[in-house]
């Protein structure tokens, strides 16, 4: 399993790494040989898809990402990485845990501008402080920051901070309680048997899970001998389907812990099949994340799709699923999961009607749900395409496969 989860995760506790994570300044932590091994929140608000992909990749990789919109360095030229970061290739690049001078014991410090697609011209102070092995008194990576000095929209910015950390802590709340619940809901169990089989096709050997959550589609994949990778953007859902390895599962799951709406590390038609339960609706940008899921499907592959529809309504869920819990004689030994998810409900009904009723983007001027999933891929060419209601006719499922010249634009006319 190829599974990334934090920043240095042979030391720190959990704690320690909520503590990073939560962080308002952005932050970057990058390891001995120039690898960044985790942002945070903070980062990923500023940043936006400038970031996608930059995990687990060298630094200077994320420098040529950045390189057309930032004017001045990024990272500081006295610090770490120009002193012991090596570049890919380079004979240093593999060398570990570097010894350190006295005079490498300080933060280097920097200043650039960043040209933010969401925030417009921000200047960033940038401090590189090198973090240190207690063992062995070695280089242990450094952690660079990269603090707003000015930024014309510093309000909004603010707001987005707080939008993306309330947003994590409320999945955070949902994982908690999401693999006690969901699966003694029927109407959930449809949909992931719905998904299971839409990938059973023994054609199907490599499939992309979107919004992977806690496994639900990726263990029941795993289990029959396909070759799976799995993304999400919530580190909380990715430690539950952690707890599930198995043995058998070898190293035919592959888990990205980044966002759907640009997946530069996977190539064009790389999957047999990609599943997509319950994913879009809860993104920045849903139309780059459909577009992604067209564009790594190879032609002839297959692609199941569960959405809200338009007339999705949270409420008659909830009391759909309180019943079923009732029925069956789970309330009471659930009730501390079933009150979380009741705190979580009305969050992601705001998350639902702020996706559907907003222009989701400035070109296509269209709401975005289930209905509107189906017209785009019907236009951009997929075959055999079927609609099926699901949870109680709140949401609908869309199979379809990619036909050979389509299925690459994903925009919602």
């Amino acid at each position: 399993m190829s599974l990334q989860l934090g920043p240095f995760s042979q030391h720190p506790t959990s704690l320690s790494l909520k503590a990073f994570f939560y962080t308002r300044t952005p932050m970057l932590l990058i390891d001995p040989g120039g690898v960044i091994v985790d942002t945070n929140a903070a980062t990923r608000e500023l940043l936006g898809l400038d970031l996608a992909g930059c995990k687990g990749q060298h630094y200077t990789y994320l420098l040529n990402r950045l390189r057309p919109r930032t004017e001045g360095p990024l990272l500081p030229p006295v610090g770490m990485a120009s002193a012991h970061f090596a570049t890919p290739g380079d004979d240093l690049y593999a060398r570990r845990m570097p010894e350190l001078d006295t005079v490498d014991l300080r933060a280097a410090v920097g200043e650039c501008r960043y040209h933010s697609a969401r925030y417009g011209p921000v200047r960033l102070r940038v401090s590189e402080v090198p973090c240190i092995d207690t063992e062995s008194g070695a280089c242990a990576g450094s952690l660079a920051s990269l603090e707003v000095t000015d930024i014309p929209t510093l309000t909004a910015f603010q707001g987005g901070v707080d939008r993306r950390l309330g947003h994590e802590v409320m999945w955070e709340v949902y994982a908690a309680s999401y693999d006690r619940i969901l699966p003694e809901l029927p109407f959930y169990q449809e949909v992931v048997e719905r998904h299971y089989a839409a990938m059973s096709n023994p054609a199907i050997s490599t499939v992309l899970d979107i919004g992977a959550g806690t496994g639900s589609v990726t263990v029941r994949l795993l289990g029959a001998g396909k070759w799976v990778t799995a993304v999400d953007v919530n580190r909380a859902m990715l430690e539950k389907m952690d707890s599930k390895r198995e043995a058998g599962w070898g190293d035919r799951l592959t888990v990205i812990e980044d966002t759907a709406e640009r997946l530069p590390h996977l190539r064009d038609g790389a999957f047999d099949g990609v599943t997509v339960l319950l994913a879009f609706f809860d993104m920045d940008d849903p139309i780059a994340a459909l577009a992604e899921a067209q564009r790594v499907l190879k032609p002839g592959g297959t692609l199941v799709v569960t959405e809200p529809r338009a007339c999705f309504n949270v409420v008659e869920l909830m009391t759909a699923a309180e019943e079923a819990l009732r029925a069956r004689g789970l309330l009471d030994r659930l009730s501390g999961d079933w009150k979380r998810i009741q705190t979580v409900a009305p969050l992601v009904r705001d998350a639902v009607q702020n996706t559907q009723s907003r222009k989701v983007a400035a070109a296509a001027k269209q709401d975005w749900h289930a209905e509107a999933i189906f017209d785009t891929l019907r236009r951009d060419g997929f075959t055999g395409l079927t609609f099926q209601e699901a949870h109680l006719g709140n949401c609908a499922s869309i199979t379809g496969s990619k036909g050979s010249l389509g299925g690459t634009g994903g925009k919602l006319r």
